[in-house]
């Protein structure tokens, strides 16, 4: 990628991030319960953003906003609630989330390199 269409790849991911962070984390907050962990995930994101922009990935650079928010439709679709011993109430929404979004990103990292050998 040459210098400007980077940076237009590195905004263009960076927004779609934020605007699907932005969704999540406000209007849909009654479906997770989740202030912190929304913002958590977005930063490592950003982070994951910017890597693949100096690895000029522009397949991270798509996956990743796309990740965030697959992994939080299906966080949202298959938590389940339980108890812990002390009697409050526990949500694995987020454990499904930050899973279903690191195991996308690991995936199109080892495609990547994958294809970059060739």
């Amino acid at each position: 990628m040459e210098r400007k269409n980077q940076i237009l790849w590195l905004l263009a991911s960076t927004i779609i991030q934020m605007l699907i962070f932005l969704f999540i984390r406000y209007p849909l907050l009654s479906l997770h319960n989740m202030r912190q962990w929304a913002f958590i995930l977005f930063v490592l994101g950003l982070v994951v953003i910017i890597v693949a922009t100096i690895f000029k990935s522009k397949t991270i650079l798509i996956a990743t906003p796309i990740g965030y928010g697959t992994g939080f439709v299906i966080g949202v679709l298959f938590n389940t609630d339980s108890y812990d011993p002390g009697g409050g109430l526990l949500n694995n929404a987020w454990l499904i989330w930050t899973a279903i979004y690191l195991l996308l990103i690991a995936i199109v990292i080892i495609w990547e390199w994958i294809h970059r050998k060739q």
